[in-house]
């Protein structure tokens, strides 16, 4: 019982990353294209104006406790002008301090499902790829229209170890968003390739049926 009340003690400091470099972002304030025009001239498709939004509704926090739900809904946004197929992932990193060094951090492993987990997750419309990417498979998202969200809440473990604790959270999200042209999204996420097996042929599977024709 001691055990337990110490372990509701620890706390994370936790913050939610609103930042962005090309394709990574972490907040629903910036818009990107898709595709660079480099990877226009390589893949030999046209992209269009492919841009979407990532948008975020999470509740701030300067600290969260184990086993504590605190809100941060995700869904992705297209804010351009032709459909789309999307894919998400969802990056947590842990940054705690070492000892006898205030210039530098460690970064500590942090799992999801297992040390981060996500919770509400619309497992009908999103398919996990285990490949680090959530795959939008209900439909081609429409110009002006946004998916179902990913997850709804976010929760540490309370198995988390001691080395955790006044460490910093940042929860990264990244979304890549391709034209729905013939098998574009084979092209731009799996090199070409077409995927036999697994829950990518699981979503090979239902994206082959929503391009455009």
């Amino acid at each position: 019982m001691k055990q337990q009340k110490r372990n509701n003690r620890r706390k994370l400091y936790v913050v939610f990353a609103l930042s962005g470099l090309l394709l990574l972002l972490g907040g629903s304030y910036l818009v990107y294209a898709a595709m660079t025009a480099t990877d226009r001239e390589e893949n030999d498709f046209r992209v269009g104006q492919v841009e979407t939004a990532i948008e975020e509704d999470f509740e701030i926090r300067t600290e969260l406790p184990l086993d504590f739900s605190v809100k941060k809904e995700v869904s992705i946004k297209n804010s351009g002008t032709i459909n789309q197929f999307i894919r998400v992932m969802v990056s947590p990193q842990v940054q705690a301090a070492i000892a006898g060094d205030a210039q530098n951090k460690q970064v500590l492993p942090l799992k999801i499902g297992t040390d981060l987990i996500l919770e509400e997750m619309t497992a009908a419309d999103w398919l996990d790829g285990e490949d680090g990417y959530y795959y939008y498979i209900k439909e081609a998202v429409e110009p002006k229209k946004a998916t179902s969200k990913l997850f709804k809440k976010v929760k540490l473990s309370d198995q988390l170890r001691d080395r955790y604790h006044d460490a910093e959270l940042i929860i990264t999200i990244k979304a890549e968003a391709v034209n729905c042209a013939e098998f574009a999204y084979r092209d731009a996420w799996w090199q070409g390739n077409t995927p036999t097996s697994g829950p990518l042929k699981d979503a090979d599977d239902v994206l082959k049926t929503k391009v455009d024709n």
